[in-house]
């Protein structure tokens, strides 16, 4: 399976304006202000070029290279690191996704989105799951998408069935059986299981949590296993993880 012919009629774009050196660097900086975490790393796709445009120093996407070298590899990166069997639902979430886009009035073009997929890539011998959020960054006259920041993240997911979109504020969650898309209602946490993942990235033990909520320790673990169910994860790691992306604190 060719990687390239991700570059097809599903994304081609007809027109393109272009953008100087200096213009690409403060977007880049820009970018680098708002995206501090330490857990996430992204890259810049060009899809007018189909090229990298910029690829972050955070090594969780790196795979044991620079990223000058991963910018270099373009789309060949793919073909390297992704799992094998993850590359076919690589084209199915650019055909999907980018026909859900062409679907979407001028209207919901211009709001806020992103689509969101889980797969594997190569680190050593082995492979991790990684969550992909790409964001439209810049678009032509035609609301064709020239330029994309892509996200990546640790994720709590074991394997690549998962795509999930957002237009606005409405989040819609492919479905793989009846081939459409479905309305997803995000998880509703309370004010304190926030404040219990927010204390958790801080580092609080229980017992500290207990002191700043004013809860006993018997509650704030009856509220973590409230919150874990919920959220459908196993322990706080993988509810910090699901938080983050679901932007839910």
């Amino acid at each position: 399976m060719n990687i390239h012919k991700l570059f097809n009629e599903w994304n081609k774009v007809t027109d393109t304006d272009h953008f100087s050196e200096e213009q690409i660097a403060q977007l880049i900086h820009l970018i680098k202000l708002v995206m501090l975490d330490e857990y996430e790393s992204f890259y810049i796709i060009d899809y007018s070029q189909k090229r990298f445009v910029y690829v972050h120093d955070n090594p969780l996407f790196l795979c044991g290279h620079s990223a000058h070298e991963v910018q270099n590899m373009g789309y060949n990166f793919y073909a390297r690191y992704v799992h094998p069997e993850d590359i076919p639902f690589l084209f199915e979430v650019n055909e999907i996704g980018f026909r859900k886009y062409r679907e979407l009035s001028k209207v919901d073009r211009n709001k806020d989105g992103y689509i969101s997929y889980d797969f594997r890539i190569k680190n050593g011998d082995a492979y991790f799951p990684v969550r992909h959020t790409l964001i439209p960054l810049i678009k032509n006259k035609r609301q064709e998408i020239v330029w994309a920041l892509c996200k990546v993240s640790l994720t709590d997911q074991k394997h690549p069935n998962m795509i999930m979109a957002k237009v606005g504020e409405k989040e819609i969650l492919w479905n793989r059986e009846t081939k459409c898309w479905d309305e997803m209602p995000s998880p509703q946490l309370s004010e304190k299981e926030k404040e219990i993942v927010r204390l958790s990235v801080q580092g609080f033990t229980e017992k500290e949590m207990s002191e700043n909520l004013q809860l006993s320790e018997s509650a704030i673990k009856k509220r973590k296993k409230i919150l874990f169910q919920k959220l459908h994860v196993k322990n706080m790691s993988e509810a910090i993880i699901c938080c983050t992306n679901k932007k839910l604190f």
